[in-house]
């Protein structure tokens, strides 16, 4: 018997070369600071973790991190208190409050952007790996 109908064409397979997945680069005109604190931070999780809309607090958050360095070593060579030489009157270093400020907006943005030690635990579990718990009820009516 011969061949029924037209014979259909066959599809062209083409291999696609996979995209390499990179790291986002710091914004340009970062402080030294703030860069290595990117790096550092974009380096603990995969390469596509942080998308383009979280880049802006990540950018915040490095910043406020590098002003926070700089307050401490500020703190550190001035002391905490600074006394007026004309007066004699004794205050707190203006370091400080900058100080407590960066670090109160570095806590927000990190819990925003979910780089804090609680947020890590929860998505690597304990072990570094994602667990689930086991059901109660597991194997009560199947055991598959």
């Amino acid at each position: 018997m011969g061949s029924r109908g037209p014979k259909p064409n066959k599809p062209k397979l083409t291999v696609l070369n996979p995209v390499k997945k990179r790291y986002p680069n710091p914004a340009p005109g970062m402080t030294t600071n703030a860069r290595t604190t990117w790096h550092r931070i974009v380096k603990a999780y995969p390469p596509d973790h942080f998308k383009p809309q979280h880049y802006d607090q990540l950018r915040a958050f490095c910043e406020a991190s590098a002003l926070h360095r700089k307050a401490i070593l500020a703190i550190k060579t001035g002391g905490e208190v600074v006394e007026n030489i004309k007066t004699g009157v004794i205050k707190e270093s203006p370091w400080i409050g900058i100080m407590d400020k960066m670090a109160g907006r570095m806590q927000g943005l990190a819990v925003k952007l979910g780089i804090t030690k609680n947020a890590t635990i929860v998505s690597r579990g304990e072990a570094g790996n994602a667990t689930t718990p086991k059901s109660k009820r597991a194997g009560l009516i199947f055991n598959g």
